[in-house]
C-alpha cells in the first residue's frame, strides 16, 4: 500500500500499483461486523489495507465519504473521490428506458435535464479536493457487454463537453481525472482524453475484451485501471490474477483493480487472493 506508489502510476509512470472500486455500504457493514470496528469509514480501510491496494474508490454520495478518505489515508491508501456522471443522473430522474429513448428520437428534450446533471455533478467533484481526496473519477455507464447503450454521436456531442467541465475541476485542483463506463467504450477514449482525463476504469469485459479495450486505451494516452471481475474471480482466483498481472507487466500503464462488483465477504477474500497472485505474476515477468 502507497500513496505515492498511487500517483505515479496514475501519472503514467511504469511502477505496478493496485486499486479497489466501489464497496457498497452493506459490505462494509459485514467488514465492520467481521473485524469489530466502530464504522463504515474504519471498515473501508480495513478492507482495503486487507486486500494490499494503492488506492480506493470513494463514493461522493455516500454518508461517510469525508471520513473514509481521513481512514484510507491513515492507512497510506490514496482515494479516488467517485462522482456519478450526468447521463446516470438523467437516467435516475426519467428512467434509463426513456433517457435512452430520447437520446435517439429527440435529444434536445434532454437539454435542459443535462444542464441539471452537469451542476450536481459538479457539486459533488468539488467536495472531493475538500475532503482531501487523491484523484476525481466521473463513473457513467454508456455501454453493456453487448455494445454502446446509446448512440455514440450523443455521447460525443452531448456528454463529453460535460465530462470536460468534470475534468477541469480536477485539474484545478491538481488532482488526475478518471473516468469510468461499463463495456465497450474505445470510440470515445480520444475524446475522454482530449478532455482532460488521463486514466479509464474498464469494466464489465471478458478477459479478452478487456485486454482489447486496454490496449486501445493506451494508446490513446490513457492509464488504465482493471483486469478483475469479483464474481469471476471466485475458484479461479490466482489465475484470473495471474493472468492481469501479467499482462499489466506487458502492456504497462495498468492499475490491476477489480471492476466494482464486490459484493460479499467471499468475493472479497477471492480478488485479495487474485490481487496477490498479479503482484507475483508481474514481479515474475518483469524479472
Amino acid at each position: 500500500m502507497s500513496i505515492e506508489r498511487a500517483a505515479n502510476a496514475l501519472a503514467g509512470v511504469d511502477v505496478f500499483a493496485t486499486g479497489s472500486a466501489w464497496l457498497p455500504p452493506d459490505l462494509l457493514d459485514r467488514v465492520a461486523d467481521e473485524s469489530g470496528v466502530s464504522d463504515r469509514a474504519l471498515a473501508h480501510a480495513t478492507a482495503a489495507t486487507s486486500l494490499g491496494v494503492d488506492l480506493a474508490f470513494v463514493d461522493s454520495d455516500g454518508d461517510s465519504a469525508v471520513a473514509e478518505v481521513d481512514a484510507l489515508h491513515e492507512a497510506d491508501i490514496a482515494t479516488v473521490w467517485a462522482v456519478p456522471g450526468v447521463f446516470g443522473r438523467i437516467c435516475e430522474n426519467l428512467g434509463w428506458t426513456e433517457a435512452l429513448r430520447l437520446t435517439v428520437a429527440d435529444p434536445g428534450a434532454l437539454a435542459v435535464r443535462l444542464d441539471e446533471a452537469l451542476h450536481e455533478a459538479l457539486e459533488a467533484a468539488r467536495r472531493g479536493p475538500l475532503a482531501g481526496a487523491d484523484a476525481l473519477l466521473v463513473a457513467d455507464e454508456l455501454a453493456g457487454a453487448s455494445g454502446p447503450l446509446l448512440p455514440p454521436d450523443y455521447a460525443l456531442d452531448a456528454l463529453v463537453p460535460c465530462y470536460h467541465r468534470l475534468a477541469a475541476e480536477a485539474v484545478l485542483s491538481g488532482l488526475p481525472a478518471l473516468f469510468h463506463s461499463d463495456g465497450d467504450v474505445r470510440v470515445l477514449f480520444p475524446s475522454i482524453s482530449r478532455a482532460g482525463f488521463s486514466a479509464v476504469h474498464l469494466a464489465g469485459l471478458s478477459p479478452a475484451q478487456f485486454a482489447v479495450d486496454a490496449a486501445a486505451a493506451r494508446n490513446a494516452g490513457l492509464v488504465v485501471l482493471g483486469g478483475l471481475s469479483a464474481p469471476a474471480a471466485l475458484g479461479v482466483s490466482r489465475d484470473a490474477g495471474a493472468r492481469v498481472g501479467a499482462f499489466a507487466a506487458s502492456l504497462g500503464g495498468v492499475i490491476v483493480c477489480d471492476d466494482g462488483g464486490i459484493t460479499t465477504l467471499e468475493e472479497l477474500a477471492g480478488v485479495q487472493v487474485a490481487l496477490e497472485a498479479a503482484r507475483e505474476s508481474y514481479r515474475r515477468v518483469q524479472g
